[in-house]
C-alpha cells in the first residue's frame, strides 16, 4: 500500500508539471492572436490576468519581455523601456543562478526550469530598447507615471529639443551596451555556426548614430554598414532566407577558416533574392560614405565588397528611415520522440526478471507508439530483445517552417502618382534564427531528456513488479488480478510521464518573424506611403501620410505589418 501511495503522488506531481505546460500554451496562442490582430490592450490584459504567469515565477524573463513588446506595439514607448530594463537586469541575474534550481528538471520537464530566453531574444532586448529611445528622439511627449492620492496615474509630458537629444544620445548608449552583449556571446560561441552577431544591430546602430551626425559618429555608422557586409557572408549564410546552400554551410562551417572567403563564397554560398536586397542597400551605403569621407581613397576602400559601380550608385543623404516589423515568429511545438529502456533497466537488481515482466505483463515492444499491454509469454531471450528494443516517447521543441520569399516594397505617392518605389531589404530573419536555435537545443536536449525519461519508465516499471508480486499470491492464484493492476499503474504512471514531458515551448512569442529595414531621401512635400509585398497573392498595407517640410529634418517611421 505505501508502495502504491508513493506511486500516485509522483504520478500527481507529473500531472502539475504537465499542467503547467498547458498553461503556457493556452496564453500564447491568445496573445499571438492578439497581437497579429494589433489589439495590444487586449493582449495586455490576457498578459496581466494570466493565471499561468502569476502561478510561474520562473517563466518571469518571458512575462517581462511580453509586456514590453506589447507596451512598444501601444506606442508607450517609455513604459516599454521601464519594463525591458528589468527584463534585461533579470536576464543577467539568472546567468549565475545556484545549480539548486536546476534540480527540478531532473523530475519535471524543462518547463519547469527558469526561462533564461534564447540568445537572439536576448539580442531583441537591445534592439527594443536601442527602438525606443530613437522612436522618443521623434516624439512630441511621451508618458510619464506618477502616484496621485495614493494611486498610480499616466501623464503626457511634452518633449523639448533637449529632451529629445537626450533620447538619440541614450539610443547610442544602448547601442554600445548591446555590442558588448555581442562580443561575449561572439567570444561564447566562436567556431560554431549559431547566433552570435546581429545583423539588425549594425543596421539600426549605423541610422542611429547617422541621426546624432558628430563626425566621429558617421564614422562608426560607416565602419557599421562595412561590418554588415562582412557579417551577411561570415554568419547568415546559415540561414535559408540569404543562402539556397545553407544546409552545407552549416555542416562545413568548421572548415572555413582554412579555406578562405573567396573559396566559401563559391562553394557555401548561393544568393537569394532576399540576400541580393540587402546586400545592394548595404552596398549603396558603403559606396555613399566612402566617396563621401575617403575621396582620395574610396576605390581602396570598396574593393573588399565587389561593389559593381555600373549597377551600384551614391544617394543624397537620406531624411526618412523605416523600420518595419514583419509578420509573427513561427510557433514553437512540440514533436513526438522516442528513447530505448533497455540500458536503464539493466541497471537496476533483477533487471532479467524486470525485462521478462515488462515483456510478458506489461507487454511493452516495440515500437510502442501506443501503450497496450496485453501480456505476451515469452522466453527470456525474446523478453530481454523486445525489452531492448522497446522506446518510450517524449517531446521535443521544433519551431514551424516559414519561408521569407517575397520582396516587400515601399511605394511613395504624391497626389495620385508613385513618386518612389524601394525594396525594404531583411536585415533579420528571426524565423529562421529562431529554427536553428531549436535544431541547436534539441540535439543536446535529447539524450538528457530520454535518460529521464527512461529513468522515469524503469520506476514506474518497479513499482508496476511491486505491486503485482503483492497482489498474486504465493501459488499465484490471484494472478489475473494482480496482471490487471500492474498493467492498470503502469499504464496510469507512463501516461503521467508522457504528458510530464511535454516540450518546453515557451518562447518570446510576439516578435516579428523578420525585421526589415530602409533609409532613403523625400523633397519636402506631402505623400502617402504604401507598403506592397510581392508574393504569389499581392498584398498592400496603408501607412499613412507622411508631410516633409524644412520644420523638421528628419523622419523615423516604425510599423508592424502581417502580410
Amino acid at each position: 500500500m505505501v508502495k502504491l501511495l508513493k506511486s500516485f503522488y509522483f504520478l500527481g506531481f507529473l500531472v502539475l508539471v504537465a499542467s503547467c505546460a498547458t498553461g503556457t500554451k493556452e496564453v500564447k496562442y491568445k496573445l499571438r492572436s492578439q497581437v497579429i490582430s494589433g489589439d495590444y490592450s487586449k493582449a495586455l490584459s490576457t498578459l496581466e490576468t494570466s493565471k499561468y504567469f502569476k502561478e510561474n515565477q520562473q517563466s518571469r524573463l518571458l512575462f517581462l519581455m511580453e509586456k514590453g513588446l506589447i507596451y512598444h506595439g501601444m506606442g508607450r514607448f517609455a513604459k516599454s523601456i521601464e519594463v525591458f530594463e528589468e527584463a534585461k537586469t533579470l536576464a543577467r541575474k539568472q546567468y549565475t543562478v545556484r545549480i539548486s534550481k536546476k534540480l527540478t528538471t531532473y523530475i519535471g520537464n524543462d518547463s519547469s526550469d527558469i526561462y533564461y530566453g534564447e540568445k537572439y531574444e536576448l539580442s531583441m532586448l537591445y534592439f527594443y530598447q536601442s527602438l525606443n529611445h530613437y522612436l522618443l528622439s521623434f516624439a512630441q511627449d511621451k508618458e510619464i507615471e506618477k502616484v496621485v492620492d495614493g494611486k498610480q496615474v499616466f501623464q503626457r509630458v511634452e518633449l523639448s529639443d533637449k529632451d529629445r537629444r537626450d533620447e538619440l544620445f541614450k539610443a547610442r548608449a544602448e547601442l554600445l551596451a548591446w555590442d558588448s552583449f555581442l562580443k561575449e556571446l561572439g567570444s561564447e560561441r566562436a567556431g560554431e555556426s549559431v547566433f552570435k552577431n546581429d545583423l539588425a544591430a549594425k543596421v539600426l546602430g549605423g541610422f542611429i548614430h547617422e541621426a546624432i551626425g558628430t563626425r566621429d559618429d558617421l564614422q562608426i555608422a560607416y565602419q557599421l554598414y562595412k561590418d554588415a557586409l562582412i557579417l551577411l557572408v561570415k554568419n547568415y549564410g546559415a540561414y535559408k532566407t540569404f543562402n539556397s546552400n545553407f544546409e552545407s554551410y552549416v555542416k562545413d562551417f568548421e572548415k572555413f577558416p582554412s579555406l578562405g572567403v573567396l573559396k566559401v563564397k563559391k562553394n557555401y554560398i548561393t544568393e537569394t533574392d532576399r540576400q541580393v536586397e540587402l546586400k545592394e542597400f548595404l552596398q549603396t551605403k558603403v559606396l555613399t560614405f566612402a566617396k563621401k569621407y575617403r575621396k582620395r581613397s574610396w576605390k581602396q576602400e570598396i574593393r573588399p565588397f565587389d561593389i559593381d559601380l555600373s549597377k551600384i550608385k551614391t544617394k543624397k543623404s537620406s531624411n526618412i528611415t523605416l523600420v518595419l516589423q514583419e509578420s509573427i515568429i513561427p510557433d514553437k511545438f512540440g514533436e513526438k520522440q522516442y528513447y530505448g529502456l533497455g540500458k536503464e533497466l539493466s541497471k537496476s537488481p533483477g533487471g532479467a526478471i524486470l525485462a521478462i515482466f515488462a515483456a510478458d505483463v506489461l507487454g511493452l515492444f516495440p515500437p510502442p507508439k501506443s501503450y497496450n499491454p496485453a501480456g505476451a509469454h515469452l522466453g527470456y531471450n525474446v523478453a530481454k530483445l523486445a525489452l531492448s528494443e522497446a522506446a518510450v516517447q517524449f517531446e521535443l521543441p521544433k519551431i514551424e517552417k516559414s519561408n521569407l520569399d517575397n520582396s516587400i516594397v515601399l511605394e511613395v505617392w504624391k497626389k495620385n502618382k508613385i513618386v518612389l518605389e524601394k525594396v525594404v531589404p531583411v536585415v533579420n530573419p528571426l524565423g529562421d534564427i529562431a529554427e536553428q536555435a531549436v535544431v541547436e537545443q534539441s540535439a543536446w536536449l535529447y539524450p538528457k531528456i530520454g535518460a529521464r525519461l527512461a529513468t522515469k519508465h524503469a520506476v514506474a516499471i518497479v513499482a508496476a513488479f511491486g505491486t503485482y508480486q503483492a497482489l498474486k499470491g504465493d501459488k499465484g492464484d490471484n494472478e489475473f488480478l494482480a496482471k490487471n493492476a500492474a498493467i492498470l499503474q503502469y499504464i496510469a504512471s507512463s501516461k503521467g510521464i508522457e504528458a510530464s514531458e511535454q516540450a518546453d515551448v515557451r518562447q518570446w512569442s510576439t516578435i516579428p518573424k523578420a525585421l526589415r529595414m530602409l533609409d532613403f531621401y523625400l523633397p519636402n512635400g506631402s505623400y502617402r506611403l504604401v507598403l506592397r509585398s510581392n508574393a504569389k497573392v499581392p498584398k498592400t498595407h496603408q501607412i499613412g501620410q507622411l508631410i516633409v517640410s524644412g520644420q523638421q529634418k528628419n523622419h523615423l517611421i516604425q510599423t508592424r505589418v502581417n502580410f
